[in-house]
């Protein structure tokens, strides 16, 4: 049952001691203004009306949330700075003796708004409050980038990878049934007590490590056979998950020949699943340089002050481009920007065509289509989609030619070709079609492509860009380092999301208290 929080300020109310926090912190920012941050009535549908015991006031819980991500502080550690953190007193509003609470109480009430989808709730109170304060109005331009988020769950070898996953279903198994998960065990080989304890063997000599690696994948599919062949077993959600999570890894990790034999496969395929503990991370680059485990952390930002509009979350390995989309249909349709500033990774065709859906014009580099044989690129060739025609930089031109009726392909793409008369007395020919004529293709939306160089090729708007575009990095940056947001603190991405967006919190209200401070200075 919901209970909100008492504003009667008593006789050792750490209220008292305002006065010695610094009047730009975080602290001093949540004991005057909290009410207009987070609100107890907002949490209601997560709470029974009439049934069962008097809750923590959620926003009490919420502000706490907010410091401990603030600080970088466990569960456990955030509930002691409660009980023994004057600065932590005052903020929330406490009695200067108050004992805290259990630090499950900070478990609960996140699977309570996970369970409601209540997750970004004090987010989306923060645009609302920026909005109050005129520092958000109307679809302004906004800035779109990612950031890498390195998944809490350590990378797998493929001995510990399927020996995780098949405890995984034994847990699974164990949980519905018991006698059941009693028979599984005792059909298997090899103890999966301790999954991450390798079978006793010469893990060093590589043959002997390829047949015990055979012996891990036949027991894994020993039990996954057997609990598949159980329909019972298989009606449960959990043993189901389990069963199709491990079945991945083995079509992964394994092939099987023509004699049933699962053979570690070979090669250089990526691995989609490194961990059993948390399958959905996955391996991933921001540059060819840079590599890690984990998610990726899209945002997207006002241009006109430091506000984070929104937040999400995606597999480490998934173009940065995709989730543009995602980023607007986050916001408020009378909020939602006309255009959006990125870099390269937003510039391709299937972002823009993206946005496109969403009437949202994007300012972002183009993908340089020079030849790595260093001739003459494509941009230097004057491409006239109305008379669909092309020009090369001498002044000849060439109609672009719709493919042949026997050779469509699904891709859109045509060409113009020059003609060799054209390109063999041709001053550049060395340059640019050392084989005798040069072929130009145009790909599917030539027209998103040409419209964005026409943009990029205007002074002003190219000054926009490279003035404006870094101002999300800063905003990133406080999330990244000053909040401790590199490394998720949660299995999965969901929870890993919800960690995001509370931080994301943390940013928004740098600019929030700084206006509110000087309405009432």
């Amino acid at each position: 049952m919901l209970r909100v929080a008492d504003g009667q300020q008593g006789l050792f109310d750490a209220a008292w001691c305002l006065a010695l926090l610094a009047e730009e912190s975080i602290y001093a920012l949540l004991a005057e203004h909290g009410e207009r941050i987070v609100r107890d009535e907002d949490f209601a549908d997560c709470y029974s009306e009439r049934h069962g015991r008097p809750s923590i006031p959620p926003s009490l819980l919420a502000k706490v949330m907010l410091l401990a991500y603030r600080d970088g502080l466990s569960d456990e550690r955030a509930m002691e700075a409660v009980r023994f953190d004057l600065r932590w007193k005052i903020a929330l509003d406490l009695p200067v003796d108050h004992p805290g609470f259990d630090p499950t109480s900070l478990v609960r009430f996140r699977a309570r708004l996970l369970l409601h989808g209540k997750e970004r709730l004090v987010f989306e109170r923060t645009l609302e409050l920026a909005s109050e304060l005129g520092l958000l109005s109307g679809p302004a331009e906004q800035i779109l980038d990612s950031t890498p988020m390195l998944g809490a769950a350590a990378v797998q070898d493929t001995a510990v990878l399927v020996r995780a996953a098949v405890r995984k279903l034994l847990d699974a198994v164990n949980a519905v049934d018991e006698e059941a998960a009693g028979d599984l065990r005792s059909g298997l080989r090899f103890d999966y007590s301790k999954p991450r304890v390798k079978p006793e063997g010469d893990w060093q000599d590589r043959e002997a490590r390829m047949r015990l690696l055979v012996e891990v994948a036949m027991d894994a599919a020993r039990a996954l056979q057997a609990v598949e062949s159980d329909p019972e077993l298989m009606a449960a959600g959990q043993v189901a998950e389990a069963a199709t999570l491990l079945r991945e890894i083995i079509g992964q990790e394994f092939e099987v020949a023509d004699d049933d034999v699962p053979r570690v496969r070979r090669g250089r395929g990526v691995r989609q699943i490194v961990s059993a503990h948390d399958p959905e991370m996955r391996p991933g680059r921001k540059t060819p340089a840079k590599r890690f485990t984990g998610y990726k952390l899209h945002a997207a930002a006002s241009t006109e002050v430091p506000i984070l509009t929104a937040v999400s979350l995606s597999p480490g390995n998934e173009h940065d481009g995709h989730h543009a989309g995602a980023l607007i249909d986050q916001q408020r349709e009378d909020t939602r920007p006309k255009r959006v500033i990125g870099d390269t990774a937003y510039g391709n065709v299937e972002a823009r065509e993206e946005l496109e859906q969403r009437q949202v014009e994007v300012l972002a580099p183009v993908h340089s289509s020079s030849p790595k044989d260093g001739t003459i690129p494509k941009e230097r060739f004057t491409i006239d989609l109305e008379s669909d025609t092309v020009t090369c930089p001498e002044g000849n031109r060439t109609p672009i030619y719709k493919p042949r009726a026997n050779r469509k392909t699904t891709s859109g793409e045509r060409v113009a070709r020059f003609a060799q008369e054209d390109c063999e007395p041709c001053p550049l020919r060395q340059r640019c079609a050392p084989g005798g004529q040069r072929d130009i293709r145009i790909r599917r939306r030539e027209d998103l492509r040409q419209a964005a160089l026409r943009a990029l090729s205007d002074p002003a708007e190219r000054d926009n860009l490279y003035r404006t575009r870094p101002r999300i990095e800063r905003l990133l940056g406080l999330i990244v380092h000053r909040y401790q947001g590199r490394k998720s603190r949660y299995l999965g991405a969901r929870k890993s999301t919800f960690q995001a967006v509370w931080t994301a919190v943390l940013v928004n209200l740098h600019p929030i208290g700084a206006t509110l401070r000087a309405q009432t200075a």
